[in-house]
């Protein structure tokens, strides 16, 4: 190693504190330096390099640059030391965090990395460029500064508030080879050399030193929910391109507005009207560490790579997004496509469909008859009424009323098989004994509303989202619509209008539940603007909130039964000297009366005026007529 002689070594004042240590360093290995305020060598460049050309930097990054732009048009090589352990420079150039472990790399006269300049508007990018509004970088800057976790936290409330505040800002960028993009951004990065950067993170786009091009990150979200995915993803440490983030790859690039850019060189503020990029290949160079890496020699720098399919770019996308970023993404023509091409399919009547529903009928009444809960959730999984539900709601939402009847007669048409081959499947077999899973399904509450609204939101969701279509068959079952209307054939099998009317009641209210909050969803999703809200909408939120009165009574009734089962079965009874306990207790409407069953357990014998004493009791404890059914059980 060859160990310069003397030497610049170029500070600002706050670094004042740390020339003892560095000159002692250096003189320790034999060298002199003399210590130069970085705006006196700009202002006397000649003069100080016709006495020596070796220049070695104390400074931060975003005092860095004007140094590099100096060494460009001087031709000198700069060293560079750390200012503090946690610097920017040290992570950039990848020096040592120590000062008499850096110092021999800057004052090694044979060493030397020649680098690319990356040049912001004529002005030398040490680190990166920051544009508009993007909460996420201003806590990476946090992070590269090692701050302490509460004031990251601190931070956090402020930088959420800034994404419910964003605006994005239309920009024409044109490319090197002329690639003109015009699309609405919240903010953009810019890098040359940093390969452990953000650009490399978000874009999932591997980034190398001096390759002759610059990196752009560009931040477009559609929505506020959009740019909170784009932060989960960043949390990811294996992240997908976010479909709200752009890259380009190129040897220059500008970005024009119509109004006043504002924006950062290295974090300190700017602001123009235009914003122009341009790499200067290998114009300085620079004594950089070991673990520095840069482009191979055979790299194209002519070559761009451009990812900006995703991005908002049609005029009518541009339109709705130069107001402010909406909630969700309102989808174009273009976004769902798809989506309404499969939602009138599914509101096509065809044998497939007969078929399944035949099926699926078969299965489900087969199981509620086997008291087998896998059995029914089989069928509710082959059963195809999922589809024509959806189909619906998207009616309902965009007024189409097409599509709402052709949905609607798939729906009516399938309900009405499943209710003939449920009632000839009951009315065949020879049971007349209701299963336990007949009877789940025969008191629904308040509490079935809130499964149906979820279920509803999870299908269009599902629907809507390409990304997600492997958890159709987990929605399937959420949408639970054949069960119950099973459950109705089965009481129209025995003609008992108590099973019907029960089973018909939980039917209309995943019917009402899942349509509304479907259409719900999608509106939320942006399928159709919030002035487009009509009638068939208003409707089913009153036939939702008329469903929901007998729900909500029957919720009560539920608590009242809950409480009095509780009650019973925590309670010893002694009935003609002898001393009787009920366990699995449940309470039900019989008429005018209320049913309790369960099983009664006793050391002795049982007789029918034991069991009639117990009666009487349970019903002054509850002030109520009941009708007790029990099984027996003998205990040792």
């Amino acid at each position: 190693m060859a160990i310069i002689e003397t030497g610049w070594l170029i500070h600002k004042p706050e670094q004042k504190h740390l020339l003892p240590h560095a000159l002692d360093c250096a003189e320790h290995l034999g060298a002199t330096l003399e210590a130069v305020e970085l705006e006196r060598f700009v202002a006397e460049a000649p003069r100080y390099l016709a006495q020596t050309s070796h220049v070695i930097a104390l400074l931060e990054s975003s005092d860095l640059g004007t140094l590099l732009q100096m060494a460009h048009q001087h031709d000198f090589s700069v060293g560079l030391l750390p200012v503090h352990p946690k610097s920017k420079v040290c992570r950039l150039y990848q020096i040592p965090t120590k000062m008499e472990d850096a110092m021999p790399i800057a004052l090694d006269s044979e060493k030397g990395t020649q680098l690319d300049l990356l040049l912001c508007n004529g002005e030398v990018v040490s680190w990166l460029v920051t544009f508009g509004d993007v909460p996420l970088i201003e806590l990476r800057h946090m992070a590269d500064n090692q701050a302490l976790l509460w004031q990251r936290l601190k931070a956090m409330p402020a930088d959420l508030m800034a994404v419910l505040r964003l605006k994005p800002k239309t920009v024409l960028i044109t490319t090197a080879k002329g690639h003109k993009i015009k699309t609405a951004i919240v903010g953009a990065l810019v890098i040359e050399n940093d390969i452990e950067s953000l650009a490399e993170h978000f874009a999932n786009e591997t980034v190398v030193n001096s390759n002759g091009k610059l990196s752009a990150v560009l931040v477009a979200p559609s929505s506020i929910m959009d740019y909170l995915s784009f932060f989960l993803s960043v949390l990811s440490p294996n992240p997908r391109l976010s479909r709200s983030i752009g890259y380009i790859e190129t040897a220059s690039l500008s970005l024009e507005n119509n109004e006043e850019i504002h924006y950062y060189i290295d974090g300190q503020p700017r602001s123009t009207s235009q914003l122009k990029f341009n790499i200067i290949p290998k114009a300085v160079t620079v004594k950089v560490g070991q673990k520095f890496l840069v482009a191979p020699a055979t790299t194209d720098a002519s070559k761009e790579i451009i990812k900006t399919k995703t991005l908002p770019q049609s005029e009518e996308r541009l339109t709705t997004l130069k107001q402010h970023l909406p909630l969700f993404s309102i989808a174009q023509e273009e976004d769902f496509k798809e989506t309404f091409v499969l939602l009138r399919d599914y509101a096509c009547f065809s044998m497939p469909f007969v078929l399944l529903m035949m099926l699926s009928t078969m299965l489900a009444t087969l199981g509620l008859f086997l008291n087998s809960t896998p059995v029914v959730i089989g069928a509710m999984i082959l059963a195809p009424l999922m589809g024509p539900l959806v189909s619906m709601s998207m009616g309902i939402l965009r007024n189409d009323n097409k599509l709402l009847m052709a949905a609607l007669q798939v729906l009516t048409l399938g309900t009405g098989l499943t209710l003939l081959v449920a009632a000839v499947t009951t009315f065949l077999l020879p049971y007349e004994q209701a299963t336990n899973e007949i009877l789940s399904r025969l008191q629904p509450n308040l509490l079935d509303l809130g499964v149906a609204v979820v279920s509803g939101i999870a299908a269009a969701y599902a629907h809507a989202r390409e990304s997600i279509q492997k958890s159709l068959p987990g929605v399937a079952v959420a949408v639970a619509l054949v069960p119950p209307v099973c459950v109705m054939g089965v009481g129209i099998g025995w003609f008992d209008w108590n099973i019907i009317s029960g089973a018909g009641l939980l039917f209309l209210t995943n019917l009402v539940g899942i349509t509304l909050a479907g259409t719900l969803t999608f509106l939320c999703l942006g399928f159709a603007p919030v002035i487009k809200v009509n009638r068939g909408l208003g409707f089913s939120v009153l036939l939702t909130v008329l469903i929901s009165i007998p729900l909500y009574k029957a919720l009560e009734n539920t608590v009242v039964y809950q409480r009095m089962e509780k009650s019973i079965s925590t309670k010893t009874y002694e009935v003609n000297g002898k001393t009787l306990l009920l366990t699995d207790v449940s309470a039900a409407p019989d008429g005018d009366k209320i049913k309790i069953l369960g099983q009664l357990h006793s050391s002795e014998l049982i007789l029918a005026n034991d069991i009639a004493g117990l009666r009487d009791i349970i019903g002054e404890q509850l002030d109520k007529s009941i009708v007790l059914d029990v099984s027996l059980r003998l205990v040792q």
